[in-house]
């Protein structure tokens, strides 16, 4: 909600990254979460670090890809298992 605009439920855990982003001399762990869409239409709520909200099926992400995701996908995470 906070950062979407929208609700989510059956919240699990999904992997974990761990991302080195050289240029920006940075070094971030995330653990990514799972959750299943619940309700409200997606809105900026932070249009100072977000400037669209898109959604995209697996199989046809944008290119390029943020790290954290480009890291998963070539690990071979699968979202629907």
């Amino acid at each position: 909600m906070e950062e979407a605009g929208i609700t989510i439920k059956n919240i699990r855990h999904g992997p974990f990254t761990n991302d080195i982003h050289e240029n920006e001399n940075k070094h971030y762990i995330t653990c990514i979460v799972i959750a299943d869409y619940d309700s409200g239409e997606p809105k900026i709520m932070e249009p100072d670090k977000c400037e669209s909200w898109d959604w995209f099926s697996w199989d046809e992400l944008p290119q390029p890809l943020f790290l954290l995701i480009k890291q998963i996908v070539e690990n071979g995470f699968n979202h629907l298992n």
